[in-house]
């Protein structure tokens, strides 16, 4: 556990990526996340900050909120304003723009193929936005507004008052914890009175209703925290599989409201048409108090039917774990259906309510669901749940923080726990299987030395997120303004955000890590290995920055360690070959079975490569054996490709139509002319699909689009195809007159010119240019040769993906270094 000193100082050097500032403070629990694309959001009371970790001091993106307007409910007398239900609503004393809860959706939902950023405002209104799409832009954009769906939804059933009288139960305990006290006594503060004064004379057109009416509205409508569940599998069995996942959206009222929010169904780089449209998929009466915090969880088992897993926390103190058939959430389309049931509710051990949740389902235990609850108290509760056998079981009750839990985070597969409080403290804990274990939170990397520090001049902390690698944990907290400088740093710095490294746990021993250097490597090499292994499923997005970072770092400081640990990777693919073999031997071996190999593991090679082995490389002979096996590795990326173009447009030739497959094949002729000049290279299963295209002769130009011949989008001059990577025009204008030549780039997807007009998607790792999108059956090709016959059924459900298909990372648009812009790598 990590206290800062409280020593006054007035100086601070924030030249690293460790650490930065922000301009404005936290004010709730869970105030950072962490996405899927390796993004930040800070919430910082009317601004949401944007951050990319690879630079945390660079250029940031910003979502400003605005006074929304009330909800149009209706309207109560004046002299009524004072009844016991509504005065939390009369005397809230906070009436300007605050955030209050955020979530990143899955990536894949927005319609770059980035993250959505739900958003839930201290005056409950619930919108989603996306990242900005037009130049020099930093200002995310707002794409929908669920708050308005929802009153839609409740106005058209009149709010269903009839069932709602559990609602106004404990309305009259929750005044005085909602409305301020002055001497003992609730005041209405007179420009309060007079706002509402006002409010009601431009509401004359609105009904008037009952102060039990419009507490109960009012409660209904007050959205306090949101909840992305994971990315639901496609489901075989529906008329049109697609990708989808469910908001979850708590209210004062103890209802949750879901909504399901399908993937576009096509992805643009520039405004795109695709649109955003949440779907009101039921209600949940959770609990009797104030919803305070959602998690997700997802079984997939082959013993029993998959399930949607959820937790919800209250004020009250009462926690409910509930489960959902995935075949059921996915088809439900009644709002009146209630899509969870109630699998266990926990009993109360500790006072105080709830103000965090963080759930993990281990991968290697498909039926056990662990529990971290975090309350106002600071106490830590642990709990686990047998979803087979309905078994639930407490592993404890922790009390290592003074004041409000105010983040969870498990990572590594549940085997680890990341705690914050209020009382600035940050703790690490092991999990055993029965027990947490607290540990000493060390964040060093051997030979890395971190001069800036801010975190003895904070005294708050808001927030824990763990990165997509599990390598680093991202806090943040609020600067003490006692401890800055009155003139430099008080206006503009208030709250900061601290990376701290983690991947130094030991997972397996509960005791304490050794001092030795080598202990410590050795716990560093089984937790990156571990992190390594899970990204070799190609459902999981390829977003390893933070194990780039780690192992950049020890590779300064101990360029054998890196070396060994990457052969033990490498070796560990291979049956036929020993884990402790020499270098060489391993990339020789790697070299000959690139073909046996799965497109994410050519992948992981070929991010390797260009961010590790080509860096910082003292030895040219080493050197050039990593250069042979990407060179290898982007051959059998590049002959896939192609085999899968051909495979598609031999399917089409059968019979197939373009809605079976999926896609339209683009880019046949310049594909056609790479394999006619690399004829030699090529390999034979590719040679047989090429003679069998040639078979078609004529039918080809009615089966895809063939163009054999190109022109430049400048001058119009021919363009003849030379290489898959770039082009150059003749040059040559109207008059016939030769003109200078331009410089073109080529789509690394279809091998065709790339607009110059339209934006384009740009992998910031391989700096290739896409303008067609790769298939996402692309990506889980096993092997080749190719099965022609195959290619149907693992292409026709997919959308394309803006992944890089020879460095498997989010593509993005390229922008200019002054702009926010994702680095997964």
């Amino acid at each position: 556990m990590t206290r800062p000193e409280s020593n006054p100082t007035y100086s601070f050097d924030t030249s690293t990526h460790d650490e930065t500032t922000l301009i404005a403070s936290p004010s709730y629990q869970n105030s950072i996340c962490w996405s899927n694309e390796n993004l930040l959001a800070v919430a910082c009371g009317k601004l949401i900050t944007i951050l990319n970790p690879a630079s945390l001091a660079g250029p940031r993106g910003l979502i400003t909120l605005n006074q929304n307007k009330p909800f149009p409910m209706g309207v109560v007398k004046r002299e009524e304003l004072l009844s016991p239900c509504l005065m939390p609503i009369c005397l809230s004393r906070n009436t300007d723009p605050c955030v209050r809860s955020i979530s990143w959706s899955p990536s894949g939902f927005s319609p770059n193929g980035g993250c959505l950023l739900s958003v839930c405002t201290f005056d409950g209104h619930v919108k989603l936005y996306r990242s900005p799409y037009m130049e020099l832009a930093c200002e995310w954009i707002e794409i929908a507004d669920v708050s308005q769906l929802l009153y839609k939804y409740h106005a058209s059933v009149n709010f269903a008052e009839a069932d709602n009288s559990h609602i106004l139960i404990h309305q009259a305990n929750e005044v005085e914890a909602e409305a301020g006290l002055v001497n003992g006594k609730n005041v209405l503060r007179k420009k309060d009175a007079k706002r509402l004064k006002s409010d009601e004379a431009n509401s004359s057109s609105l009904p008037r209703m009952t102060p039990q009416q419009y507490a109960s509205r009012s409660a209904i409508l007050s959205s306090l925290v949101v909840g992305w569940s994971p990315v639901l599998p496609c489901l075989k069995n529906l008329e049109s599989p697609i990708k989808c996942a469910i908001l979850a959206i708590g209210a004062k009222s103890g209802d949750i409201s879901f909504w399901r929010i399908c993937v576009p169904e096509q992805y643009s780089v520039g405004i795109g048409t695709s649109t955003i449209k949440p779907e009101l998929v039921g209600f949940l009466e959770a609990h009797v108090s104030w919803v305070s915090a959602i998690d997700w969880g997802l079984s997939v088992s082959s013993s029993h039917n998959s399930q949607l897993i959820l937790v919800t926390g209250s004020f009250d103190g009462s926690v409910k774990l509930w489960s959902s058939e995935l075949e059921e959430v996915t088809k439900i389309t009644e709002s009146k259906r209630k899509p969870f049931c109630l699998l266990v509710e926990i009993k109360i051990n500790e006072p105080g309510p709830v103000s965090t949740i963080s759930l993990s389902m281990p991968e290697n235990s498909e039926n056990k669901v662990v529990l971290a609850i975090g309350r106002g108290s600071g106490s830590i509760e642990v709990w686990i749940y047998n979803l087979s056998c309905n078994q639930l079981v407490s592993a404890g009750t922790y009390h290592s923080h003074n004041q409000m839990v105010m983040g969870l985070s498990f990572s590594f597969d549940g085997r680890c726990l990341y705690s914050c409080s209020q009382d600035n403290s940050v703790c690490s804990w092991v999990f055993d299987g029965s027990h947490l274990h607290e540990i000493n939170f060390t964040s060093d990397i051997p030979g890395n030395h971190n001069l800036a520090n801010l975190s003895h001049l904070s005294d708050l902390c808001y927030g824990i997120a763990v990165s997509p690698g599990d390598m680093m944990v991202a806090v943040v907290r609020n600067l003490d303004p006692k401890l800055l400088n009155p003139m430099y740093q008080f206006g503009t710095q208030k709250a900061m955000v601290e990376l701290l490294y983690t991947g130094g746990r030991n997972l397996e021993i509960i005791k304490e890590p050794l001092d030795s250097s080598s202990a410590n490597l050795t716990f560093w090499e089984s937790n990156i290995l571990y992190s390594l292994k899970k990204f070799e499923n190609c459902d999981k997005d390829l977003v390893i920055w933070d194990i780039i970072i780690v192992l950049s770092a020890l590779k300064k400081a101990n360029p054998g360690w890196v070396e060994t640990l990457l052969c033990k990777w490498f070796s560990g693919w291979f049956s036929d070959i020993q884990q402790d073999a020499q270098l060489e031997n391993i990339l020789s071996h790697t070299k000959l079975r690139v073909s046996t190999m799965d497109t994410r593991k050519l992948h992981l090679i070929s991010v390797i490569c260009r961010r590790i082995a080509f860096v910082d490389s003292k030895s040219d002979n080493e050197r050039q054996m990593w250069h042979e096996v990407l060179v290898a590795c982007e051959k059998e990326l590049r002959e896939r490709l192609v085999g899968c173009t051909f495979a598609l447009v031999l399917n089409l030739a059968n019979g197939s139509s373009s809605k079976d497959i999926g896609t339209h094949p683009v880019g046949v002729g310049q594909m056609v002319h790479w394999l006619s000049i690399n004829n030699g290279e090529a390999s034979d299963w590719l040679k047989n699909l090429l003679l069998k295209l040639k078979k078609l002769r004529k039918r080809i130009q009615s089966l895809c689009q063939y163009t054999a011949e190109e022109t430049c989008s400048y001058c119009a001059a021919p363009v003849q195809f030379e290489s898959p990577e770039i082009a150059g025009c003749n040059g040559g204008d109207l008059t016939g007159e030769s003109t200078e030549t331009h410089k073109l780039s080529r789509c690394a997807v279809s091998m065709q010119l790339c607009s110059i007009v339209d934006p384009i998607w740009f992998c910031i790792c391989c700096q290739r240019s896409v303008d067609k999108l790769p298939p996402q059956g692309f990506f889980r090709i096993s092997g080749t040769p190719l099965d022609v016959s195959c290619v149907n059924e693992s292409f026709g459900a997919d959308v394309n993906v803006p992944w890089c298909p020879f460095c498997g990372i989010m593509l993005q648009r390229q922008l200019p270094d002054f702009l926010l812009a994702i680095n997964p790598v």
